[in-house]
């Protein structure tokens, strides 16, 4: 998912808060965002630089 696409979809939610799910347990969103540069598996693919959300410990 692209981040303008996460913006439109969380933009358009009626909900104020966002949790990840992972295997049906919710976790909070830590605040700082991680990163990822551009990366090259050394044969042929190229994956792109990103940014990803991290769970914070514990579960809902």
């Amino acid at each position: 998912m692209n981040k303008y696409d996460l913006i439109n979809a969380l933009s358009s939610a009626e909900e104020d808060e966002v949790f990840i799910d992972i295997d049906g347990t919710l976790y909070e969103i830590d605040e700082e965002l991680g990163h990822q540069p551009e990366t090259f598996d050394g044969f042929d693919t190229a994956y792109p630089a990103l940014i990803y959300l991290k769970p914070i410990d514990g579960e809902l």
